[in-house]
């Protein structure tokens, strides 16, 4: 998948006027005000700051605009306040021209500066020494004046548009001075109805002042012609790139951008590059706002996605809309179309496309925060079948570059949460092997994939040479995200920390159907992990579409295929395999900080099960999350329970009947339901498929395995499964993720009382069991002393409360108890009382 574009600079929400490597100064006039020096600032990043002439005692100011603020002046009378603005030169403005000038900006004249016969715009002759230009408006019309090094016209020439300027109105005014080609030609914008005008290009002799060290003065010539009215977002270029094409598509494609307009409810100004709600004067944000961004180029190759990212505090805030609408020509455009679930382009694929976000806020003193809009181009697959299929070399850009048509032994390897693999040789001498590089993406039908390894090996007979590729579904780079800080998530659905977990990484949430709510704290440190992990604690098959960088979490991923596997059909072989190699007979388990379930089990740290095997058999489980030694022993026991019988599992040799005509019902996929027949193993069983070695150039030798694939204990105090995706080592990281969690805080009183309501309780900071500290409270026969807290657990089935308790010469009256009391409290309001008696 290319990315066809990404939205994320101030311009690219307001429609301001770029900076880019050439421009020599572009002054924006957001301020409130001068500063001290009465300068503005100058956006290109050079110090070429402008410095305003008249400002005190004028009518000078800094209205609200379309762009943010604007500058205007000599409202009342320009005559006699005579304000204008000054850009002092330092010699540096003209000394490398180039082969273009650019120069230009917005003007809302007065019926002044449109009636009078000369109002100076932008002018060089002011100096000090020989000007180089002068852009003016003679009676109304734009006016180009060019000067040589001696100070004489080479170029006097005035231009008669199609339409008229009017007061009141907003103009993008612009020209292009070809300093080489020697032309110069003007462009004027009307942004009321959005009318292009282009003059012709005006040619002219002799060669324009290379050596100009004249100050750039603003609305003002000969202390005697002034300008009146408002000037917003002009900037000079030198040795320029733009051509006049370019200035008006500039127009047409910011010509409805509001990221910065002041009457809207969005604000793109005062954090540059973020959008935010527009605060009002007490500081308070919209309920909602509406983004209109530029224009920007789409004419995909494929099918489009649009993802946006940005921060939101989940049930206050929301990006709750994106909308998009295309054009052609940047006139006609389509209707707004609200993007898919997935962020699928609904709108058609045209020349170019425009984006309307919608921001919303339920709290007045907290925003939404848009960071970026990326619009996504997604090639049509090459093969839509993996049957046949042929490995397809990306370029950088998501493009396709080469079709391996000789490559073999291709084996695409799948798992359900699990591995992704891709491996196929090619000889040495084809010609396409010049495409394979590490790094590089390679497509099979819809997946992407990323090749790590190339082994160039030679035969024994030292003739040929093959290539060998292995590479890992695109998915695998989240591994390499930024570092993720430890994070405690509390009663949230999946989306939440899968969400954590994607951003900034390009990737985004797809479909979640688990509706389970888990309260536990992340210490993953990479998006990769983070996704396994938060599969293992809610359920559900995590599934990636690499095509499109999206991240599923579903119940349940596949179908009820309805195909059918058995011989003299499409079963080639089936094996039935009893493992033993994991079987423990004796298991040990260590919880946080060590802690053990000895004292609660007749002294031993183990727990032990002969059922099957005699033999004494040692593994270890690490169940660092517990802080409960009889959850841990419970836990336990149910996992010894598993290991201490043989494992089973079927394996089979079968073909994909669907790649046939006519046979495209026995279609199946990783993750579906499918039936075997095989009467001489006396088994017919109706069961899933959770991994697969899919042959693409034989698909009648895949390999399938059915329910359970096999497994070893290994070192289970390893946690590299979300990193590695070694599946050998799952066991001991799948149970370290189905740990029940201690939802009690402050359980040990290891700090004091926090979080408990205490009557009549104290602490014991010499005894303790887990810890050094425990809950005492002195017994009385005419009270009641208790202690309480409330919790929010998250939505499993089961539930275990336990305590360690301890007593000295303890007596129990007649209406006397000793117990836990729990309240449960159920979504309808409705609660249940159940007491435990201790004593």
């Amino acid at each position: 998948m290319a990315i066809k574009s990404i939205l994320t600079s101030q311009t690219d929400f307001t429609g301001e006027f770029p900076v880019s490597e050439n421009t020599l100064a572009l002054w924006r006039f957001n301020e409130s005000g001068p500063d001290s020096d009465v300068k503005l600032v100058d956006a290109s990043g050079h110090g070429r700051h402008i410095a305003i002439s008249g400002w005190s005692g004028t009518s000078a100011s800094f209205p609200n605009g379309r762009y943010g603020r604007f500058f205007r002046q000599n409202i009342v009378n320009p005559t006699s306040e005579k304000t204008y603005l000054i850009a002092k030169n330092d010699g540096t403005f003209f000394s490398n021209l180039g082969d273009k000038i650019a120069v230009g900006g917005w003007i809302n004249p007065t019926t002044y500066s449109v009636g009078q016969t000369f109002i100076p715009l932008f002018n060089t002759r002011q100096g000090p020494g020989q000007p180089i230009l002068y852009l003016s408006l003679y009676q109304g019309r734009p006016r180009m004046m060019l000067y040589n090094s001696s100070g004489s016209l080479i170029l006097d020439q005035s231009e008669t548009p199609s339409f008229n300027m009017v007061n009141g109105g907003w103009y993008f005014i612009a020209a292009i001075i070809e300093v080489n080609a020697k032309t110069s030609q003007f462009i004027l914008c009307n942004r009321a109805d959005g009318t292009v005008w282009i003059a012709p290009k005006r040619t002219f002799t002799g060669t324009l002042n290379p050596s100009c060290t004249a100050d750039i003065v603003i609305g003002m010539h000969a202390n005697q012609y002034y300008y009146a009215g408002g000037f917003d977002d002009w900037f000079i270029e030198v040795n320029s790139q733009l051509t006049i094409e370019d200035l008006e598509r500039h127009f047409k494609q910011s010509l409805l951008a509001n990221g910065g307009d002041t009457s809207s409810a969005i604000d793109a100004i005062t954090e540059p590059g973020v959008v935010t709600l527009l605060k009002d004067n007490n500081n308070r944000y919209p309920e909602v706002g509406q983004l209109t961004t530029i224009a920007v180029e789409c004419s995909l190759a494929g099918s489009g996605r649009v993802s946006v990212t940005s921060e939101y505090t989940a049930g206050v805030t929301s990006i709750s809309t994106i909308e998009t609408s295309t054009s052609d020509d940047l006139q006609d455009w389509s209707a707004w179309q609200e993007v898919g679930s997935n962020g699928e382009l609904v709108s058609p694929n045209r020349n170019f496309i425009r984006y309307r976000i919608t921001l919303s806020t339920i709290d007045p003193l907290v925003t939404p925060k848009l960071l970026d809009i990326t619009l996504h181009d997604i090639p049509k697959a090459p093969y839509e079948k993996l049957g046949f299929a042929r490995p397809v070399v990306l370029d950088e850009n998501g493009a396709w570059e080469a079709v391996l048509e000789n490559a073999y032994d291709i084996i695409v390897t799948g798992e359900i949460n699990g591995a992704d693999t891709l491996e196929f040789k090619l000889p040495w001498n084809d010609s396409k092997r010049v495409y394979l590089d590490n790094e590089k993406q390679v497509q099979v039908a819809h997946d992407i994939y990323r090749i790590r390894t190339l082994t160039d090996e030679k035969g024994a007979d030292g003739t040929g040479i093959l290539t060998t590729v292995y590479a890992e579904a695109a998915f695998y780079d989240l591994t390499f995200s930024d570092e993720k800080q430890p994070r405690e998530f509390n009663a949230d659905l999946p989306s939440v920390p899968m969400s954590y977990a994607l951003e900034g990484t390009g990737w985004s949430l797809g479909v979640v159907d688990v509706t389970t709510k888990r309260t536990w704290q992340c210490q993953e440190k990479n998006a990769l992990a983070i996704l396994r992990m938060t599969q293992q604690i809610h359920g559900g098959d995590l599934v990636f579409d690499s095509r499109n960088r999206l991240v599923n979490l579903l119940t349940f991923s596949g179908r009820d295929s309805g195909a059918l596997f058995a011989y003299k059909k499409n079963l080639t072989g089936i094996k039935r395999v009893v493992d033993t190699r994991s079987l423990v007979t004796r298991l040990y388990a260590h919880g946080k900080d060590g802690m053990t379930f000895a004292t609660i089990n007749s002294g031993k740290e183990y727990v032990e099960n002969y059922e099957y095997c005699n033999e004494v058999r040692v593994s270890t489980l690490d169940l660092s999350n517990f802080t409960n030694p009889y959850q841990m022993l419970e836990f336990t026991n149910m996992r010894l329970a598993e290991f201490s019988k043989p494992r089973v599992s079927y394996v089979l040799s079968a073909m994909d009947l669907s790649v046939l005509t006519g046979y495209e019902h026995e279609r199946w996929s990783l993750g579906d339901i499918v039936t075997v027949d095989d009467r001489d193993l006396n088994l017919t069983i109706k069961t899933r498929v959770v991994r697969r070695q899919y042959n693409l150039q034989e698909p009648w030798k895949t390999v399938l395995e059915l329910s359970s694939k096999l497994r070893e204990l290994g070192d289970t105090s390893s946690s590299i499964l979300a990193d590695q995706l070694d599946q050998s080592n799952l066991i001991g990281q799948e149970i370290k993720d189905m740990v029940p969690f201690n939802h009690l805080r402050n359980s040990r009183a290891d700090d004091g009382f926090a979080y408990w309501q205490n009557s009549g309780f104290e602490v014991d900071t010499e005894k303790g069991v887990t810890g050094t500290a425990s809950f005492k409270a002195v017994g009385s026969a005419t009270s009641t002393k208790s202690m309480a807290q409330t919790i929010y657990p998250a939505s499993r089935r089961n539930y275990t409360i336990s305590a360690q308790i301890g007593s000295d010469n303890l007596q129990k009256g007649i209406d006397g108890q000793v117990g836990i009391e729990v309240v449960f409290e159920f979504e309808d309001g409705t609660t249940e009382t159940r007491f435990i008696d201790l004593f």
